[in-house]
């Protein structure tokens, strides 16, 4: 399951899903990683799928990562 999911009230908002992952002192390189495997499990698992059978189209994607003070953050 997702970590958090925003769904939009009206047509004209993106829902927003996002997948967070944490790692004890990891490299900005590994950490960097790790966000994009977040963004890969919502498109492995179809977190997306709930919103896309309420007919929203627009969905944002984001893995986030942290590693300590350090944060990482990919979308799609």
């Amino acid at each position: 399951m997702y970590d958090i999911s925003l769904s939009p009230r009206e047509d004209r908002y993106p829902g927003i899903i996002m997948e967070l992952k944490w790692k004890k002192d990891l490299s900005g390189e590994a950490l960097s990683e790790l966000a994009d495997e977040a963004l890969a499990q919502i498109d492995e698992k179809r977190y997306d799928a709930e919103m896309k059978n309420e007919g929203i189209r627009d969905i944002l994607k984001f893995g986030i990562s942290f590693s300590g003070k350090k944060v990482s953050v990919k979308a799609t």
